[in-house]
């Protein structure tokens, strides 16, 4: 879609951007050209992987490099904090991230999660802070000139507390956070902003870390979300573990040694199981090498090969696709409405590219889902297009998400966390986000402002964005270049 600016804000200095913050990766997109388009790095890449390294030279390294960095440093190598972040350190979930994470968690004050890397305590704020600082110095590359301004966009069933928590690393890492957007609103931004005609979607987001589905109409400019549900501890990294996990068994029964007993040598393994997802969603079989995972009697080398045909993986992870509709089923339960209803399906998250997911999803929707916007990207956008209204100065021809509300409905433990989060640690959950702010305000020598404006309350009953049309509209555009310079 084609989009405008209007009034002062064309003769700004600085930029705006959205940005999607993920569990696995991080977009960032921005409005030029009067379109939207995501930026990608010197080699066209547009993901920037939600991964912080800390080296022994004291080196912060992020992204791609501190990716890599799993395999030889996974006790110092942080990754997919979004699924912990703004959580109470006694919630179940947080419990069972501790047993299976490769690097230290510890409660901290006001029983928030905590992580230590080289004998240093950090708030999972910080960790995201430094993503959203890697997200702003490529956007600012990209763009040749400074971003200070961001809509950061998170699940729709994220509470209070994690929502807040995200602003704070927002703030963090030098940005004024104009809003905290629900992904799946995002999405539906970057599909429909413009569109005359009317239309009911579902947002079907299946990413590294959870699963969200959204149920909207669309009416010209106005965007009412009918229900929200969603599982926070379902994902890609669960395909993983559970691909891992097999790999592991394999490996004892041959070898009577179990990878999962070292942390660094199962990091290697779930990285060859990532691995062996991907190469899967384009080739019916495959195979890895699982390279000298041990050693033997005479210092003899232990490996596996280890096989696995598309069947297979299906077979493995069909339990974990299956409860996606099951929370699908939960949201059209509170909207009143079935599969059949719906006139376009939209794909968020790099899981959906699992060609399981999409055949279920084309099976229980009894249409095919939509092809040309980009699962990655299309949150972004739509969080770049938000970015881009909010800074105007002539709201008329922009959304307007003020009413932002949301019939919201759980499953995998997010309920009980937010009833917990509320009845027994808002308070001093927030204090120690706030504490967050203060250490990571020295760590960034930047400003960390209060929490005193807080987003509003995650459950809420219903969200209309309404606006009129801007002149000169056309489809979003799903390009960009831009360079992302290696930490230093």
């Amino acid at each position: 879609m084609r989009l405008r600016w209007i009034g002062k804000d064309e003769d700004r200095m600085s930029a705006v951007v959205g940005i999607d913050l993920g569990t696995t990766n991080t977009v960032v997109a921005h409005v030029q050209g009067g379109r939207a388009v995501a930026l990608g790095d010197e080699n066209g890449e547009r993901l920037i992987p939600s991964v912080v390294s800390f080296h022994p030279s004291g080196q912060v390294i992020v992204g791609r490099a501190a990716k890599e960095r799993r395999l030889q440093d996974a006790r110092n190598t942080i990754y997919s904090v979004k699924r912990l972040i703004g959580r109470p350190w006694a919630s179940e979930d947080v419990q069972r991230a501790r047993e299976r994470a490769p690097f230290d968690l510890r409660e901290g004050p006001g029983h928030a999660v905590m992580v230590v890397a080289r004998g240093e305590t950090y708030t999972l704020s910080e960790i995201s802070a430094y993503v959203l600082r890697k997200a702003k110095a490529m956007a600012e590359a990209a763009l040749g000139q400074p971003v200070d301004r961001a809509v950061i966009t998170v699940p729709a069933n994220f509470n209070d507390l994690q929502r807040a928590a995200t602003k704070v690393a927002g703030r963090v890492a030098g940005l004024e956070v104009l809003r905290i957007l629900n992904e799946p609103t995002a999405a539906a931004l970057a599909y429909g902003y413009g569109k005359s005609n009317s239309e009911r979607i579902a947002v079907y987001d299946f990413g590294g870390g959870t699963f969200d589905v959204t149920l909207l109409d669309l009416a010209g400019n106005v965007f009412e979300v009918l229900a929200t549900a969603g599982d926070t501890f379902l994902g890609g990294d669960d395909i993983d573990l559970a691909i891992a996990d097999r790999m592991c068994e394999l490996f004892l029964r041959e070898h009577r040694y179990d990878p999962r007993s070292d942390v660094q040598v199962f990091e290697r393994v779930r990285a060859s199981a990532e691995q062996l997802k991907h190469r899967l969603s384009r080739d019916p079989q495959t195979s890895t090498e699982l390279r000298e995972l041990a050693f033997g009697p005479g210092g003899r080398a232990l490996s596996s090969t280890f096989s696995m045909s598309r069947g297979d993986l299906e077979k493995l992870i069909a339990p974990l696709i299956e409860r996606t509709f099951a929370v699908c089923r939960d949201a059209m339960n509170t909207a009143g409405l079935t599969p059949r209803d719906f006139d376009q399906v939209i794909l968020v998250g790099g899981s959906t590219r699992i060609p399981l997911v999409r055949s279920r999803v084309t099976e229980f929707f009894g249409r095919e889902p939509l092809a040309h916007v980009s699962p990655d990207e299309v949150v972004a956008i739509g969080a770049a297009i938000q970015a881009m209204a909010l800074s105007s100065h002539d709201r008329r021809s922009m959304p307007d998400l003020s009413s932002e509300r949301a019939k919201v409905s759980t499953l995998g433990g997010l309920g009980g966390d937010a009833a917990r989060a509320r009845a027994e640690a808002a308070s001093s959950t927030a204090r120690g986000l706030g504490d967050a702010a203060a250490r990571a305000r020295e760590a960034f020598s930047n400003t960390a402002r209060g929490l005193g404006d807080q987003v509003p309350a995650a459950v809420r009953t219903q969200t209309l964005l309404h606006a009129a049309p801007p002149p000169n509209t056309t489809a979003p555009g799903l390009g960009g270049a831009a360079t992302e310079r290696p930490p230093t």
